[in-house]
């Protein structure tokens, strides 16, 4: 489901099982303790995350709901606006980033390739995804590439990506689209039934 002003009852409850997203965070946050820079957390909603993990960074949050970002914006020391987190909402921003949070309902991929073609990059970094795709291709067969292509799946077709959505899909297009500048030194990843959630801790390879 896109990202948009309508939200179903599932999208309002932003965070289900808050603690597992807590902990896949703290997992891969070890590796830029010592970094400073900024963390993005586009559709940061009311600002549960930012919250809790991030304080050590400058926080810069989106999110389409104006109600939320003002909720964020009283919880959370930072900049904070209203804006279609798809496109990247913070032109001039000179501060890398060292954390990417894109916490999407089921589309991180759109927002994170803006951020990664407009936006300022640390030297490490931590990026992490909520992506609601799989649901998607084996309910319609319609699937939601990170690429940004759909594709059409056909009943044969549904399983095997469905099954292996991560480890032959997803993860290798990541490992791609980062590459040649940056290399990866962890993923983290959980599922809660059709819903996935990952991260990755990444590093930009030092230039000969």
């Amino acid at each position: 489901m896109p990202y948009g002003p309508y939200r179903s009852q599932a999208e309002q409850q932003q965070h289900v099982l808050m603690f597992r997203k807590l902990l896949l965070r703290r997992r891969l946050l070890r590796w830029v303790r010592t970094h400073h820079g900024a963390a993005y957390v586009p559709f940061c909603g009311d600002g549960d995350i930012a919250g809790a993990l991030y304080g050590p960074w400058d926080v810069y949050g989106a999110d389409i709901d104006a109600k939320r970002v003002q909720v964020a914006t009283s919880r959370v020391p930072g900049t904070f606006k209203v804006a279609d987190c798809d496109l990247w909402p913070f032109p001039g921003m000179a501060t890398p980033v060292v954390v990417g949070d894109f916490d999407a309902y089921s589309e991180p991929y759109t927002s994170f390739r803006s951020f990664w073609a407009h936006g300022p990059k640390s030297d490490r970094m931590v990026v992490f995804f909520t992506d609601g795709h799989r649901m998607g291709l084996i309910r319609t067969g319609s699937w939601h590439m990170p690429s940004g292509k759909v594709v059409e799946l056909s009943k044969a077709d549904k399983l095997p990506i469905y099954f292996h959505y991560l480890s032959k899909h997803v993860f290798p297009w990541f490992d791609g689209f980062v590459a040649p500048e940056f290399r990866v030194l962890e993923r983290y990843r959980y599922l809660r039934d059709q819903m996935v959630y990952w991260g990755a801790a990444i590093e930009r390879i030092p230039q000969r």
